[in-house]
C-alpha cells in the first residue's frame, strides 16, 4: 500500500498534466455557471479541473517535490504578470480607462486570472516531467487529441454533430448548435479561431514527428493524421492561423537543417511548403478568402489576357 502512495505521490502531476492535456481540447466548452452575471466569459469544467491541479502543484511547491529554480520562462512570465498587475491598477487609479465600478473592475481582475491560468499550465507540465519516456506519453496522447478533435470536426461539417460556441454572449451559453453548408468549423472548440490555432500548432509537430519517425507503418499513421488536421485547417477558413503555418514550417525546418543539413530541410520544405498552398488555393472557402484579399484573379486575368492577345492587329 505504501508503494502505491508513493508511486500516486511522484507521478499524480504527470497524471493530471495528461488528463488535462487530452480534456482541455477534447471536452465540448459547455459552460457551468456565470461568474459575472450576463457576462460572455463564465466558468467551464477545465477551469475547475485546472484550478484543482494548480492546488497540487503549489502543494507539492511547498513539499519541494517540484521546484521553479530551473524553469527557464518562470522569471520572463513573473515580469510580465507583475507587468499586467500595474496595468491593472494603472487602468482604474491612475488614468482611468477601466471606471471604477464594480462590474468592469471584476471584469479586468478575471481577466487577469485568467492569463495566470494560461501561464500555469506551462509550470504544470514542465514541472510533470521527469524523463523523456514521459515526453513521448505527452506526445502520443497530443497525436490522439488531435485524431479526436479531427474526426469530430468532419462530424460537424458532413454529419450535422452538435457545436457549442463562445463567440457571443448568446451563444457562449451554451446552445447547440449545427453547421451550416459554409459554416466554419470550430469541432469542441469554442470558435474556429481557437480550433485553427489548435491545428496549426498540431501540424507543426506531427511533421516533426512524421520526419523523426523510421517505422514505415507508424509514418504512414502519421501522414494519414496530417492530411485529415491540414483538410481541418482548411476548414477552419482562418487566414491568420494558415500563414501562422507556412512561417511555423520556415522554423521547423531551419531546426532541422541543424541536424540534417541545409539541402535535405530545405528540399523538403519547399514541398511541404508547395503542396500546402496548393490545396488551400484550389479547395474550400480559405482559398476563396485570400484570393479575395489579395485579388489574384483580378492580377491573373491581366497576365492571362497579355499572354492570349495576339502579338499584332488583326488582319
Amino acid at each position: 500500500m505504501k508503494k502505491l502512495f508513493d508511486w500516486f505521490d511522484n507521478n499524480i502531476l504527470g497524471l493530471l498534466a495528461g488528463f488535462l492535456l487530452v480534456f482541455i481540447p477534447l471536452y465540448p466548452k459547455v459552460p457551468l455557471f456565470d461568474i459575472i452575471p450576463g457576462y460572455i466569459v463564465r466558468i467551464r469544467l477545465e477551469d475547475l479541473l485546472i484550478s484543482f491541479t494548480i492546488f497540487i502543484w503549489l502543494i507539492l511547491l511547498v513539499r519541494k517535490k517540484i521546484t521553479l529554480k530551473d524553469n527557464p520562462l518562470f522569471k520572463p512570465i513573473a515580469l510580465y504578470l507583475i507587468f499586467g498587475l500595474l496595468s491593472v491598477l494603472t487602468a482604474i487609479f491612475v488614468v482611468h480607462t477601466v471606471p471604477l465600478q464594480k462590474l468592469h473592475i471584476e471584469k479586468i481582475v478575471l481577466h487577469y486570472i485568467r492569463r495566470i491560468e494560461y501561464f500555469s499550465l506551462f509550470f504544470i507540465f514542465f514541472s510533470s516531467i521527469k524523463s523523456f519516456r514521459q515526453v513521448k506519453i505527452y506526445l502520443t496522447l497530443f497525436i490522439i487529441t488531435v485524431l479526436s478533435v479531427t474526426i469530430y470536426g468532419y462530424g460537424q461539417k458532413y454529419f450535422y454533430w452538435p457545436a457549442f460556441s463562445t463567440m457571443n454572449r448568446e451563444f457562449s451559453k451554451g446552445f447547440m448548435l449545427y453547421l451550416g453548408p459554409h459554416g466554419r468549423v470550430l469541432s469542441t472548440f469554442g470558435g474556429h479561431y481557437d480550433l485553427a490555432a489548435f491545428t496549426m500548432i498540431g501540424l507543426l509537430i506531427l511533421w516533426s514527428i512524421f520526419f523523426s519517425i523510421k517505422n514505415k507503418i507508424a509514418k504512414l499513421a502519421t501522414f494519414l493524421i496530417i492530411c485529415g488536421a491540414f483538410w481541418l485547417l482548411i476548414l477552419t477558413a482562418s487566414r491568420i492561423s494558415f500563414l501562422a503555418y507556412l512561417g511555423g514550417l520556415v522554423f521547423l525546418f531551419f531546426l532541422w537543417a541543424y541536424k540534417k543539413g541545409v539541402g535535405w530541410a530545405l528540399g523538403r520544405y519547399l514541398m511541404v511548403s508547395a503542396l500546402s498552398i496548393l490545396i488551400m488555393m484550389s479547395f474550400g472557402d480559405l482559398g476563396d478568402r485570400f484570393n479575395k484579399l489579395l485579388r489574384l484573379n483580378e492580377r491573373l486575368s491581366g497576365i492571362r489576357d497579355l499572354v492570349l492577345k495576339p502579338a499584332v492587329a488583326p488582319p
